[in-house]
């Protein structure tokens, strides 16, 4: 009698928590495909080592920088230097070791899925949260970004955060101008398409709330923001505005103005974390599924707060894509890492509304489909092979026993691997 109470006291444990059951089961799995054979697979090249030698100056030389990584190769301006600062703790922990970079790799993935969490199912629900998150849980491209560390990591939960409080702002919660200072303010430590957020709030503005009380949260998240940029405003104080001259010097070289034949041929780039989080398998389609969930999401039930939903999603896509077609540069993938979230998002609602569908042919095919999107996803995963990190670790330490020398360059696995155990052997 005991023993049957007690299985009915489970069964309705697991119904009254099935959510949070879901999202733990999620979230393991989340942790395993983000730090399975960390060292193995570790990636350590430019970027990495850049960051490892700015925490060994942190914390070996003692020297505190007011700016971070270049914000693009040769360009001559940084951004900021706040997440030098959060390596260089994990570094600490670490004892220099470049295991290190997997473990801050790893843990921004972590703070990643909770925010993607919070934030979806804040503005959906707790259903499309959970498809979301486990989207992102098991997509190869973003478990193979998510494994490689450096500050670009942080644009998904910097743009989700920024994404909800302009939401909230526009919906007349006023408060949320707070956290906006503070998503705005970080972005300028994680990569220069930050500059995304300014058009994107200059957009928003003629829906701001027209309320008394707006100016005192103006101020306090100016000040915020300020407060956050403040290293980098001290940086080109001290240096006579160099970086500030050498931004100047770069648009002058690679800005080539706004040309609609430019715009139309970043068609492809604009939507292109559809396509790499979908495998490629709607190639030519991506930009249908803003319009198919424009139409489910507010023209079937239109109401005011769904139309700022739609306006500010139609703002992720499209400010980043004009931005980018004035550009004359080399474009990479992740200067649209911004609109990731919303992609998952837009892709989570949508197969919401196909499995809440009465008909059992469709709450079919979207299970099989998904079933098939995780095998694919999965076996790509587990056919990767081991990343160059072991080999320069091997010619590191074979360089260490024959006491050669080897000279410390700024960009080099090697050399970074050298002073490391060269350094391990001292003590």
């Amino acid at each position: 009698m005991d023993l049957k109470n007690t299985f009915l006291k489970f069964v309705i444990f697991l119904q009254s928590h099935k959510g949070l059951i879901i999202l733990l089961l999620i979230l393991i799995a989340h942790i395993f495909f983000r730090f399975y054979l960390l060292e193995e697979r570790l990636h350590f090249n430019w970027d990495q080592v850049d960051n490892a030698w700015a925490a060994k100056s942190i914390i070996v030389d003692h020297k505190f920088p007011l700016q971070g990584m270049v914000a693009k190769l040769n360009s001559g301006f940084h951004i900021g230097p706040l997440y030098y600062y959060l390596i260089a703790f994990f570094y600490w922990i670490f004892n220099l070791n470049p295991i290190a970079s997997a473990f801050v790799a790893g843990l921004t993935s972590i703070f990643t899925f909770f925010i993607l969490f919070y934030v979806v199912k804040k503005l959906f629900s707790e259903n499309v949260a959970l498809i979301a998150v486990g989207i992102h849980t098991v997509s190869y491209f973003i478990i193979s970004s998510d494994r490689s560390q450096w500050p670009v990591n942080f644009v998904v939960p910097v743009s989700l955060v920024i994404f909800y409080s302009l939401y909230n702002i526009l919906v007349g919660k006023i408060k949320y101008l707070i956290l906006l200072g503070i998503g705005l303010g970080l972005s300028f430590h994680v990569h220069f398409t930050s500059i995304y957020y300014l058009v994107i709030i200059l957009f928003a503005l003629p829906f701001f709330p027209r309320k008394k009380e707006i100016i005192k949260y103006v101020f306090y998240s100016i000040t915020i923001f300020i407060l956050l940029i403040s290293p980098i405003i001290i940086a080109e104080l001290t240096s006579g505005n160099k970086g500030t001259n050498n931004l100047l010097q770069y648009l002058q070289t690679y800005y080539h103005g706004f040309h609609l034949t430019r715009v139309f041929q970043l068609t492809h780039d604009a939507f292109i974390e559809f396509e790499l989080i979908l495998k490629g398998w709607f190639k030519d389609l991506s930009y249908v599924f803003l319009f198919i969930f424009g139409f489910i999401y507010y023209l079937l039930k239109p109401t005011r707060k769904k139309l700022i939903m739609c306006y500010l999603i139609g703002l992720w896509f499209i400010v980043p894509w004009f931005v980018i077609s004035t550009y004359k540069g080399e474009i990479s993938n992740y200067y649209f890492f911004v609109n990731r979230p919303i992609v998952l998002m837009v892709i989570a609602y949508l197969s919401f509304v196909l499995l809440s569908q009465r008909k059992i042919l469709i709450k079919l095919l979207i299970i099989s489909f998904w079933i098939y999107f995780c095998y694919v996803n999965i076996n790509d995963f587990f056919r990767e092979g081991k990343s160059d990190y072991e080999e320069n670790k091997k010619r590191a330490l074979e360089k260490v026993a024959n006491r050669e020398i080897v000279k410390l360059h700024e960009n080099i696995p090697e050399s970074y691997l050298y002073y490391y155990y060269v350094r391990e052997n001292k003590k």
